[in-house]
């Protein structure tokens, strides 16, 4: 079911868009205390934009933010700025202010060509954009600026970071599970300063923030080093000064739009049932080389970005080679070169993706992709197929819950032979 124009299944207080609204508003909280204003100010997460400001009831500011890597000139924006501009007509003030924020510089912003940059602002700080790497520490000198205004000690910097993005993921959350026409998608500045207080008064940061921060970063960095890797090996070039779109780009941006890392790590590990409770399970499952190898190089193979979708929880390749009835293909790491004797071992890793209930039900009606590996010989498609569709009685078309399982191997030398995941 689409989401149609809500912008909340696509936050978390622990991604991207969450931190760069906390960043501005921590910007804005600072500048009113300066100025002494008293109005009452309030931060909406909208439905059409990813969130607003709004100044006593009345409309500030509108902002799109944007985590792209592939895009680097304002007309790839221009459906963005289009529905910025047009939202703001339609608000009760249409002379708040439109701002657009980017992970990556746009180089031809003050190009004459673009008709945009005199009615929207493109976000920056200290003339720079801001990257997904680095959002924690802009917002940490916002703290700062806040502590050090109010003469608190600047070692109470964390532990306010840690409670704000704990906040907002925390309500997001209650968001997710609230029916559309039932969500209050509206906080307080004022909210946000108690919070802030009361954080100043914590001697210790809970420690589920470090947890979750600290497998943020990991997956965050893991996920973009794996592009780098795959830059420099195809293209000759850096992440940072290639502007190449490509699929593999696209998958990057559709990976950095989920809100539930441990689930994709789930669909990326869909034989692995157990030992899911500790968040750290994710720094054991999503290593670099298998990014690269098993995600960013078949999605470069394939050549069509407009083939790659995303969802809460997964990325998809949309492709013919799949016979299964959606016809798109989930990347996994799936291998199947343990075990010393080959039918049992494929026999246990069958049946552990039947039972794992948390993912089969995303799993049902796709193909997803295995590392055929060796044992006396590498592993063919039919092998692969015929031990899968004798895993389990239960099967609709020859498979279960019609999931089919397709080599990587396989899958990239028909892209190769292809010219690439034409039609």
């Amino acid at each position: 079911m689409g989401r149609g124009n809500d912008a909340i299944p696509t936050w978390s207080g622990f991604n991207y868009q969450g931190k760069m609204m906390l960043l501005y508003v921590l910007e804005l909280i600072n500048q009113i205390e300066q100025d002494k204003d008293e109005k009452i100010y309030s931060v909406e997460l909208e439905k059409d934009e990813d969130f607003c400001i709004i100044c006593d009831s009345e409309y500030k500011s509108f902002h799109q933010v944007k985590a792209y890597l592939s895009k680097n000139k304002w007309n790839s924006y221009s459906k963005a700025m289009d529905k910025l501009l047009q939202h703001r007509a339609e608000s009760s003030n249409p002379t708040a202010k439109c701002y657009l924020t980017v992970a990556k510089e746009i180089e031809d912003w003050e190009d004459t060509s673009n008709t945009y940059n005199t009615s929207i602002e493109l976000y920056k700080r200290s003339n720079k954009v801001v990257g997904v790497c680095e959002v924690r520490d802009e917002i940490n000198k916002e703290i700062a600026i806040y502590l050090k205004n109010k003469k608190y000690t600047d070692k109470a910097i964390e532990v306010v970071y840690a409670e704000l993005c704990l906040f907002l993921d925390d309500i997001i959350a209650k968001m997710h599970r609230q029916a559309f026409g039932k969500r209050k998608y509206i906080i307080s500045f004022s909210d946000i300063i108690g919070l802030v207080e009361a954080a100043i008064e914590k001697e210790e940061v809970r420690k589920e923030f470090y947890l979750k921060e600290r497998v943020y970063e990991y997956v965050m960095e893991n996920i973009e080093k794996a592009l780098n890797n795959l830059c420099e090996e195809e293209c000759a070039t850096s992440l940072e000064n290639c502007n190449k779109v490509c699929a593999a780009k696209c998958g990057y941006e559709k990976i950095m739009e989920i809100i539930d890392y441990s689930q994709f790590c789930k669909l990326l590990n869909p034989s692995k049932r157990e030992d899911w409770d500790n968040e750290l399970a994710l720094v054991e499952n999503l290593p670099i080389e298998k990014i690269q190898s098993e995600i960013y190089e078949l999605l470069y193979q394939s050549d069509t970005p407009e083939k790659v979708t995303g969802d809460n929880y997964g990325l998809y390749l949309q492709s013919k080679h799949s016979q299964a009835p959606n016809q798109q293909i989930i990347p996994t790491f799936l291998d199947l070169t343990r075990g010393a004797k080959k039918e049992q071992a494929l026999q246990r890793i069958f049946q552990n993706i039947i039972n794992n209930t948390d993912i089969i039900d995303i799993l049902a009606g796709n193909s997803i992709t295995v590392i055929p590996g060796s044992y006396s010989g590498s592993l063919s498609q039919a092998q692969i197929t015929s031990g899968w569709k004798e895993s389990s009685p239960d099967k609709v078309n020859g498979y279960y819950k019609d999931i089919e399982l397709i080599s990587a191997q396989e899958l990239k030398e028909k892209f190769e032979k292809n010219g690439g995941n034409h039609d």
